[in-house]
Parts: structure tokens; C-alpha cells; sequence
């Protein structure tokens, strides 16, 4: 049976495949972890990984896509204006902004870490140790200042009772942690001791409602103390994965027999494997070698490229994957047991080594069939080479069988 017809793929939509592949890092925030750089880890408040204990109070993402009227308890208007990365977040309802209004244990108000309003950031840790805490948050009263830090759900008296008190209805950076005799504390007060190196859970709880945070700095550094808005978050992005650079039109195959690892050439007129384009082709350069016929064959195994010994295989359709050139259009025949199951040309192409895919559908194999595959070596004569014009080698890289 000899097919005339042709299912390939237009080159720029091949183009565009690739250009697509090549800038997708099919990577989101998900993918991604805080790491230490230089012994700091930088987050933006607004990217936990998630939260818990959030019925009575919950920390609400403000960006430029909110609107003041948000509808919750709040006594002041959103804060944007010098948030890093333009995003904060504000622990919402906020029912107690000073002392004269109530104290509700556990509502508004939370002396025990890790009981309201749990956020998590995993962070990737390099080097164990003490890491200091800073945190990056607006105050506009006496009752919106205060913050629990932990790890690993645990809280760590070290880590308990962030305060803030200076810097009032401004952005203002904090380490101090409030004490009896000192409710405003002292810098670098705030720590964490990092077990091992590693990721670890570093976890906010709420102690007093309409909080509002910004960013959250651990360093290993005493004496480091941030200014403006900080440096930028620590995010590392996994690298972009590798697109395909073979068959990478072809969306579903069982089975795909690559030329050059595949098949063996027969006959008088040789294939050579051409690595670089990861193909067998015929070396034009040898004129007994043009426009005749190129072999190489195939003989399916007993076990038919699985694991035990079958009578057959049955596929709904097999392509043949040829590449196309700029200085002619090649030919190819396929043949089962020396009978012709297809025959195509490749289209004349603006880019060598294009790939394209003509479809010669079902097919059944059996042990011992002897598949075959040939091509020409042509020339279109449009490329000028050596006094006279190149040729196409008629090269192809595979056979891709689906079920």
C-alpha cells in the first residue's frame, strides 16, 4: 500500500513550539524555596506556603488589586505605599487597635504562640546556627505591634513576642523582643536556633490583631540591621528544564525506534550516522551515492522491546520522522517484509533539519518482520556548492509508533 498523503507539522508552528519550550521553566512559586545567601534568608510576607488556625483571626494578602473597602473590622486605610514588592499582609478582623477597647483572650489578643493565625514559610537553611529575626511591619497604634516566631511547630522562647513601638505609621524594621521589665525590647533580642542544615518550617503566629508584616529576615549576622526595604527575597527558582530537542512535534507515542540506534544500513548504498543532528543520512559528497537508494534495516526482537516474548503488537498508527533541507527535497520508502507501506517527500523547506512527520498508519509487528527504511540523496539545485549544488542527504531520525 503506498500513501501519498502527508500529517506534518507547519514549520512555524514548529518554531513557535520551541521558542515556547525553550522560555517556559514550567516553574511556579510552588516550585520554588527560600534559601540562605550570604547566611540571611529574605521572604516577602505575602508568600507563605500556607496557614492554619485561621477561623478567628487570618492574615489577609493586601496588593494593588485591593480596595480599602474590604469589609473587615480595621481602623486604618491600606498601607501599600513603600510595602516591598508593592504586596503586605494585615492579621484582619482588627477589634482592638488601643487599651481602652476589649481584651479577648484568644480572639483579638494571644499570649500562647501558635493558637491563632499560623503562617508557614519553608526555608532552606546552608548552615545551622543562631539566625537573628527581623521583621518589617506598620504599627499605627499600641495594640497592633506584637508577633510570635517559631519553627518546625515549635516556639522557641527566643522566638516569642516580636515588638514593635518605634517608628509609628511608617514601615519600621524590628528584632526586639518585649519583656516584663522592657515592653519595647532591644534589637537583635528576637532568634532562632537552626538544628541542621536543611529545610525547616519557619512559622508566624499572631499575638495582637491588625498586625500588618512586610518581610521577614533570619541572619546569622549580630550585627546586621536592615534598611529601606531590604534586600530582595531569597527565592531560589529551579532551573528551566530541558525542552526537547528530538521528535518534538510527537505528543503520545508507545514506541520509538531512533534511526541511528535502531537500525543497521544494508546494501551498496550506506547511511552514516549523522550525531550532531541525530540522524542517519547518505554522504552526498560520494556522487555514485545521489539519487539512488539508501537501505537500513530492522528486524523486531522476540520480546518486541518489552519485557517477556509476544506473538504481536498492534499500533493505531506509525509516523516517520525525516528532517527537512534547504538544497533538496528527499524521498523515502518504508517497507514491512519487503512490501511498501508508504512512500513521501519531504516539502520544500526554508530550514534544514526540520523536522517532519508523515503518518503511516496501523500497523501490526511480529517477531523477526524485517522493517526497512530508505532515502535519496537529491538536490533541488537552488544551493550553489563546489562548481556545481548541494545536496539534500536525505536524512531521518526515526520511526514513532502509538497505541
Amino acid at each position: 500500500m503506498t500513501i501519498n498523503y502527508m500529517n506534518r507539522v507547519n514549520a512555524s508552528a514548529c518554531l513557535l513550539f520551541s521558542l515556547i519550550a525553550a522560555t517556559n521553566s514550567f516553574a511556579s512559586v510552588k516550585d520554588s524555596i527560600i534559601n540562605t545567601e550570604n547566611r540571611t534568608a529574605v521572604i516577602e510576607a505575602e508568600n507563605y506556603s500556607a496557614q492554619h488556625n485561621a477561623d478567628t483571626r487570618r492574615w489577609i494578602v493586601f496588593n494593588s488589586h485591593s480596595n480599602n473597602a474590604h469589609g473587615l473590622a480595621d481602623s486604618d486605610k491600606l498601607h501599600l505605599e513603600g510595602a516591598s514588592n508593592n504586596a503586605y499582609i494585615e492579621l484582619l478582623p482588627d477589634t482592638r487597635t488601643n487599651h481602652y477597647e476589649p481584651l479577648a483572650h484568644d480572639v483579638n489578643f494571644s499570649a500562647t504562640p501558635g493558637k491563632l493565625a499560623v503562617l508557614t514559610y519553608p526555608v532552606y537553611f546552608e548552615a545551622p546556627g543562631k539566625y537573628f529575626v527581623w521583621a518589617r511591619a506598620f504599627s499605627s497604634g499600641s495594640e497592633d505591634n506584637g508577633l510570635h516566631v517559631g519553627i518546625n511547630n515549635t516556639w522557641p522562647l527566643s522566638s516569642q513576642r516580636l515588638q514593635l513601638c518605634e517608628g509609628k505609621n511608617k514601615w519600621t524594621w524590628s528584632s526586639n523582643q518585649r519583656r516584663k521589665d522592657n515592653h519595647c525590647g532591644t534589637p537583635n533580642t528576637i532568634w532562632l536556633d537552626i538544628p541542621e542544615s536543611g529545610v525547616h518550617n519557619i512559622t508566624i503566629s499572631m499575638r495582637e490583631d491588625g498586625f500588618e508584616l512586610d518581610k521577614i529576615i533570619l541572619t546569622k549576622d549580630p550585627n546586621y540591621k536592615p534598611e529601606g526595604i531590604g534586600p530582595n527575597e531569597t527565592r531560589r527558582q529551579p532551573s528551566p528544564l530541558p525542552s526537547k530537542e528530538t521528535f518534538v512535534g510527537i505528543e503520545e507515542y508507545s514506541l520509538i525506534l531512533e534511526a541511528t540506534q535502531n537500525f543497521e544500513s544494508a546494501g551498496d548504498i550506506p547511511f552514516y550516522k549523522d550525531h550532531r543532528n541525530s540522524a542517519l543520512g547518505i554522504d552526498a559528497r560520494e556522487t555514485q551515492y545521489r539519487n539512488v537508494w539508501a537501505t537500513s534495516k530492522l528486524e523486531v526482537p522476540e520480546k518486541m522491546w518489552g519485557k517477556k516474548a509476544i506473538a504481536s503488537q498492534n499500533f493505531k498508527n506509525v509516523i516517520l520522522v525525516t528532517l527537512g533541507e534547504i538544497d533538496g527535497e528527499s524521498s523515502y520508502r518504508v517497507l514491512l517484509n519487503g512490501n511498501e507501506i508508504g512512500s513521501f517527500t519531504n516539502n520544500e523547506t526554508t530550514t534544514d533539519y526540520q523536522e517532519n512527520y508523515f503518518n503511516l498508519g496501523s500497523l501490526t509487528l511480529k517477531p523477526s518482520d524485517i522493517i526497512t527504511v530508505q532515502a535519496k540523496a537529491v538536490t533541488n539545485a537552488k544551493i550553489p556548492e563546489n562548481g556545481g549544488t548541494a545536496y539534500a542527504r536525505g536524512r531521518w531520525r526515526g520511526l514513532v509508533f502509538q497505541k
